[in-house]
């Protein structure tokens, strides 16, 4: 795959969402590492990480529902979401988020209830970025090798945090990967299938990458996934043609 891009044969920009199934399997490091890949032929955009909930103006009123405890309802998800549209519109930016809009609410109390209601949440706000061609990619791979990946990254205060998550939950035995690894899979396998079951559901385009393979091969799939993988794929910018 060339990495000199031309960018003056597409006509915009899009709204790229990742997914994961686990901590460690990648999904920061291929949106750093696609963002950096359409910078570089040119392209402008708006890598907006799930940390950035926190302090992003554009996000305020979702934060402070999250920090208050409340915890943010859709209607207070969706004009956010069309605030963040806009500004992506404002600036011909793509937008790269390495979360999703059913990861942000699947595990709060109202989506819990009601799945349908997560469904259509996922639907308003693919409606929202219609004119981005919205995508989600979806990182999969082994969760035990994810597991050791962001031990290895996140040090010791991540491994002690969840390695006490995971022995509350009942996973007492085998070592720290081990145990995390076990949680993850009990605890977050059901709520993984209910978030991709809404992102479907609601019409979202959905493709997997394989995040077993090195970092430079995910983003070769990620960038193949988007048609970025042809020297004049990338969208023009202004001032580009």
């Amino acid at each position: 795959m060339n990495s000199e891009f031309d960018t003056r044969d597409r006509t915009g920009p899009r709204l790229v969402m990742l997914s994961g199934s686990c901590a460690g399997i990648g999904k920061s490091t291929l949106a750093e590492g696609l963002a950096r890949r359409l910078e570089e032929a040119g392209a402008t955009v708006d890598l907006f990480g799930e940390h950035q909930i926190f302090t992003r103006a554009d996000f305020a009123d979702v934060a402070e529902a999250f920090r208050s405890r409340e915890f943010p309802k859709p209607e207070r998800f969706l004009p956010t979401y069309a605030r963040i549209f806009d500004g992506f519109r404002a600036t011909s930016a793509w937008g790269v988020l390495d979360w999703h809009c059913a990861g942000m609410a699947a595990d709060l109390p109202w989506a819990m209830r009601d799945h349908g209601r997560l469904t259509r949440l996922c639907l308003d706000v693919r409606e929202l970025a219609d004119d981005m061609d919205p995508v989600l990619l979806d990182l999969v791979g082994d969760v035990r090798t994810a597991t050791e990946r962001a031990l290895a990254q996140r040090g010791d205060a991540w491994a002690k945090r969840y390695a006490r998550i995971a022995s509350d939950a009942g996973h007492t035995t085998g070592s720290i990967a081990e145990r995390i690894a076990a949680w993850s899979r009990d605890q977050l396998g059901a709520l993984r299938e209910q978030e991709l079951t809404a992102m479907r559901s609601a019409g979202w385009p959905i493709t997997e990458l394989d995040a077993m393979a090195s970092a430079a091969e995910v983003l070769e799939q990620a960038l193949d996934a988007l048609g970025l993988d042809r020297p004049t794929a990338l969208p023009s910018t202004p001032g580009t043609r």
